[in-house]
């Protein structure tokens, strides 16, 4: 991971590391953060679990489950015991900013820990790995009939004929293979990357419009011939559900809550036009963020989503895309999940450190919320990977 530079103070985004640690852990007053600083250090292991305080735009609540899973503690992995050579576990996940962290199995917690402020009941923005969310949500939809994967985008919704997204398919739009461009400039002034995030929230700007910019994705490749990762492709997926269902989203979520037994409450991001932004914008515990991943292990999601997420020839991240196969190596993507297929794990993964993880062979699941610099910090995702199915495979 060496060769991967560290962004500058000017443009804090996307991939980088060697970030001076004191500067997470400055005092300042919350009433002083600004939305151009929001998601930096120290003000963001803040901001991460207040979100609907602090995004641009506006949230919706989600409520528990009507009958919660309930959960009880286990025999206790002892997180004091060396994971790496003169690290313990514990160790490990203070040293990577991890706030929450959770291991859970038939619905017993084996492991929990919380810091840096965080705690029972808290939530925290989940950023890319709500993503995975929607994967499971539009595979519900696929098994009901209700949504065809081999679909054209655009043959399911008119708005998009035209469009870099409408000319692909469902299934490629859910393995992030439609083509659309990857966002990476996202603090360069009158770029479309930025006003990306002005429109879901993230960012303080003039709007133009959320579903406007979706159908102005811009074009990277054809439809399938490469892993181009873009949050555009999964809040079209919402809006796809829309259609198919004249239902909003947001309760769309709540029937996956309610699903898996949430024990607590949440939120979901939408936009001014009441559109959702589910490519980042679910907040949520760490112990519901585990039982979504015990779901997905127990087998309990729809059986096409197993199909797509865990289809061996969907290696598109390691064949197409140099820095996802430098950052992911082993790694697997289909319907919005990484499939870890050595190990056969499934998880999620967003900014910050927002990793879940789904073991196949036994039903645990393995949840953390962290608060890293920037989006990825190379090190540390490796080791809070490593971490989990380090865990997972003691646990076998």
């Amino acid at each position: 991971m060496g060769d991967i530079e560290a962004p500058s103070d000017s443009n804090p985004s996307a991939v980088g590391g060697e970030f001076d640690l004191q500067d997470f852990y400055l005092p300042f007053d919350p009433d002083d953060i600004s939305p151009e600083d929001m998601q930096r250090w120290p003000y963001y292991r803040h901001v991460s679990m207040h979100w609907p305080d602090y995004v641009q735009t506006s949230t919706v609540p989600i409520r528990p489950a009507p009958e919660p899973r309930g959960l009880e503690t286990g025999e206790r992995f002892d997180l004091n015991t060396e994971f790496r050579t003169g690290t313990s576990y514990l160790q490990s996940l203070i040293d990577c900013q991890v706030k929450g962290f959770v291991v859970m199995r038939s619905d017993e917690i084996l492991a929990e820990f919380y810091d840096n402020g965080f705690n029972l009941g808290d939530t925290n923005l989940l950023q890319s790995a709500s993503k995975t969310y929607a994967g499971v949500i539009t595979h519900t939809l696929i098994d009901q009939g209700l949504l065809d994967a081999d679909a054209l985008v655009s043959s399911v919704h008119g708005d998009f004929a035209g469009t870099t997204i409408g000319a692909a398919t469902v299934q490629h739009v859910l393995d992030m293979m439609s083509g659309a461009r990857t966002l990476l400039n996202f603090h360069t002034p009158g770029t479309t990357d930025q006003q990306w995030e002005i429109e879901i929230g993230l960012q303080r700007g003039e709007r133009k419009g959320h579903v406007a910019a979706i159908k102005a994705a811009g074009k990277a490749c054809e439809p399938g011939a490469a892993w181009n990762y873009s949050d555009k492709n999964t809040d079209a997926l919402a809006l796809l559900a829309e259609a198919v269902t004249q239902r909003r989203y947001v309760d769309l979520v709540q029937d996956l809550f309610d699903d898996f037994g949430a024990n607590d409450s949440g939120s979901l991001v939408v936009s001014p036009e009441g559109t959702a932004s589910p490519c980042y914008g679910i907040s949520t515990t760490t112990r519901d963020y585990a039982l979504f991943h015990q779901w997905i292990a127990e087998r309990r999601a729809p059986n096409s989503f197993y199909s797509s997420a865990m289809d061996p020839a969907k290696d598109h991240i390691r064949t197409t895309n140099p820095l996802g196969a430098q950052l992911m190596p082993g790694t697997n993507y289909g319907s919005h999940t990484y499939y870890l297929v050595d190990h056969n794990v499934l998880h999620s993964s967003g900014s910050y450190g927002q990793i879940g993880m789904s073991d196949m062979d036994t039903g645990l699941a393995v949840a953390m919320h962290a608060d890293w610099a920037v989006n990825t910090e190379p090190e540390k995702f490796e080791a809070s990977r490593a971490r989990g199915l380090a865990i997972i495979n003691t646990l076998r």
